[in-house]
């Protein structure tokens, strides 16, 4: 990405969102393309938008220790595979399951994480009463790490969250609903999402703008708070300029003032601003960042609204998660 002056697409006194979409849908494929548009352009997708604000916050927020071993970019990916190697493991084979072993070769394999920052973050969901460590009942050399009440309480406070934001964005969707019914959805929807993600699926690679701010501590949060800002009022996107606290911004999001500061500085460069930034001054996003970060959010919402329809179909067949209907 290159700086450059851009004019500012507008409907209504507001900003198109599909402005940039000839640029962003060139990153595809037609099929990809097709499945994020088709929930990006849903009458009330920014409504969805709106509702699914902060529920990252758990897993981003505050965690100064995680911020030393993995960037926030990798860090949701690897929760995620934590769980999904849990969930999958069988009780038959010690070998199995959520295990430092496990974990480092699927991290490996999914360029996430080195076995040294893969061992460190085990270490640090220990200690933050994440994760348990339980000795194998059929292998006493072998060590499971098993989720505990509270992470399994904060994922399925964000499995809500996920299912809140798909329902705001469609209120045909049902997934609230759903949940209510089979409250094993959110664990299926999460093992399906993993598996597509062992697949292939990249979620950040067709949106660069994006991973600019997702690669750095705490700039996940501060990209979801200043799209956030321009979302806040019914009606389509606006523009304004933002002022920030830096110093106050950094111990909210995980990051420094320093290290903010240098991200919105490179992200002016790189054409994710519009303005320089005087320190947290007068931040103003461009159409560029803007656009590009609701059509990652329509095909990362989107993509858990395919995975549990992928799970409801398991759930009701009786397949355990993590195994193919045959």
């Amino acid at each position: 990405m290159e700086r450059h002056s851009e004019s500012r697409g507008s409907v209504r006194g507001g900003i198109d969102i599909r402005m940039h979409d000839a640029e962003i849908a060139s990153r595809m494929s037609p099929d990809e393309w097709a499945r994020i548009v088709a929930f990006r352009d849903l009458p009330d997708f920014l409504d969805g938008v709106r509702r699914h604000g902060g529920i990252m916050a758990p897993f981003f927020g505050q965690n100064l220790l995680l911020n030393k071993v993995v960037a926030e970019v990798w860090r949701f990916q690897m929760v995620v595979f934590t769980l999904y190697l849990h969930v999958t493991r069988d009780r038959l084979d010690p070998l199995t399951g959520l295990t430092l072993a496990n974990m480092q070769k699927i991290c490996a394999r999914m360029q996430l994480a080195s076995p040294g920052r893969v061992y460190a973050f085990l270490n640090i969901m220990k200690l933050g009463g994440y994760l348990k460590s339980v000795r194998s009942d059929l292998d006493s050399r072998v060590v499971h790490l098993e989720p505990t009440p509270h992470f399994n309480t904060t994922v399925e406070e964000w499995n809500t969250g996920i299912f809140a934001s798909i329902d705001a964005a469609d209120p045909q969707a049902g997934m609230l609903a759903t949940q209510a019914q089979f409250p094993e959805i959110g664990e299926y929807m999460r093992t399906s999402g993993a598996e597509g993600l062992l697949a292939g699926w990249l979620p950040l690679d067709p949106f660069p703008e994006v991973f600019h701010f997702a690669a750095a501590d705490g700039g996940w949060l501060l990209m979801e708070y200043l799209v956030g800002e321009a979302i806040r009022h019914p009606g389509p996107p606006r523009l304004d300029p933002i002022n920030l606290n830096l110093r106050k911004t950094g111990g909210q999001f995980g990051g420094s003032r320093s290290n903010l500061r240098r991200l919105l500085e490179r992200g002016y460069e790189l054409g994710l601003l519009d303005s320089p930034p005087k320190g947290g001054a007068h931040i103003i996003l461009s159409t560029r960042m803007l656009c590009s970060f609701l059509t990652f959010l329509a095909s990362f919402l989107g993509y858990f609204r395919v995975h549990s329809a992928i799970g409801l179909e398991r759930i009701k067949a009786g397949v355990p998660p993590g195994r193919d209907m045959q």
